[in-house]
This record gives C-alpha cells, structure tokens and sequence, in this order.
C-alpha cells in the first residue's frame, strides 16, 4: 500500500494522471504516451503475477476454473463499492464485500431464525426468508448492491477527491456556482467578459 501512494504521488504516477485525463495535451507537455503507458502495463503484469504466486502457494493448485466470470464480478464490486481513485477505499470495499460473501451471507439463515422473524405472503408468493439460500442468490445482490450505488453514491463509499469532485460538477452547476477547474482568468467564469461589453 505504501508503494501504490509513493508511485500515485511520484512522477511516472503524475504522467499516468495527464494521461487518462488528456492523452494529447499530455504528449504536447513533454511526456512519452507510449512508453509510459507500456510502464503501466508491465507494472500491472507484475503485480498480477505477484498475487498469482502467492495464491497459487496458498492453494497449491491453479486451473482455469478458478477464474470465471463470476471472480471478475467480484473485483468489480470491490472497486466500485470502495471507490475508484483511492487505494484504501478499494482495500476496504474488498474486505467488506469478502466478509459479505464468506461470513454474512452464509450466517444469515441462522440469524433470521434465531430472530424468530415469520414468513409472509406477496399476494400469491409465500416467502419463508429462513430458508431462501441467500449464498445462491450473491452475485444477484451484488447487482443490487452496484445499481444502487451507482445511482445514490456512483462515486462509491471512500472515493479520491477528485473522482468526487467530477462526478458531482452538475450538481454544483445548478448551485450557480461554477467550479474553479473551468473558471477564467482572475477567477472570472467563462464569457463573463462578453456581458460588460468585452471580447470573450
């Protein structure tokens, strides 16, 4: 984690930022697009097969059908539930979601029968939550769980400030207040000129 926050903070992190933002005015200051991003290839690569050293040492076995779809689906709402852009926050998302998936999920059955809750009837279905397998049925809450988060907080539980600050710059447009990445010179917004009179 240590060296993910020096790399993010360090020139060759700063070159990937420009990158994604602007690939072109990137390039036109100075920084080698092609380069730079194989380094960020390679340095996935070596990560990826750093993790794949140490599962394959923990489990002593490795095939395919280990890594479905399903191990991709569960990334996914890692990072999302974390919050992309923040290392930490993807750190945490990944632990919430495994403990959803290993402890919640399989000790729910228990809890709702030592709580004693009843079942119910929606009109014709009768529903018995005791006995719904809630393990089966995970990846369909994780969808749930990622539609509900992309429409109530999309920027995810601990998101990089800047990922915030992107993802709500309509709602500060309709405040009137218009933020200071887009504002003109001396702080003035654009075409503030062209309404006392002056060019724009």
């Amino acid at each position: 984690m240590i060296l993910l926050y020096r790399l993010q903070d360090s020139r060759i992190g700063r070159a990937w930022n420009a990158i994604r933002e602007d690939e072109l005015a990137a390039a036109a200051n100075g920084i080698n697009t092609v380069t730079t991003k194989l380094l960020a290839f390679s340095l996935g690569a070596t990560t990826s097969g750093l993790a794949g050293v140490f599962n394959a040492s923990k489990l002593t076995i490795v095939s395919p059908d280990q890594f479905l779809f399903t191990v991709s689906f569960t990334v996914l709402a890692m990072v999302i539930l974390g919050g992309m852009g923040n290392i930490w926050g993807v750190a945490i998302g990944a632990f919430i979601v495994y403990n959803i998936q290993v402890v919640f999920l399989k000790s729910i059955n228990g809890v709702i029968e030592t709580l004693g809750i009843p079942a119910f009837d929606l009109g014709p279905v009768h529903v018995n939550l005791a006995k719904v397998p809630f393990v089966d049925y995970q990846f369909l809450l994780y969808g749930v769980a990622l539609v509900l988060m992309m429409l109530l907080r999309p920027e995810g539980l601990f998101p990089n400030q800047r990922r915030r600050q992107e993802l709500h710059i309509a709602e500060e447009f309709e405040d009137g207040e218009p933020p200071g990445e887009i504002a003109g010179a001396m702080g003035a917004a654009p075409g503030a000129a062209a309404d006392i009179g002056g060019t724009p």
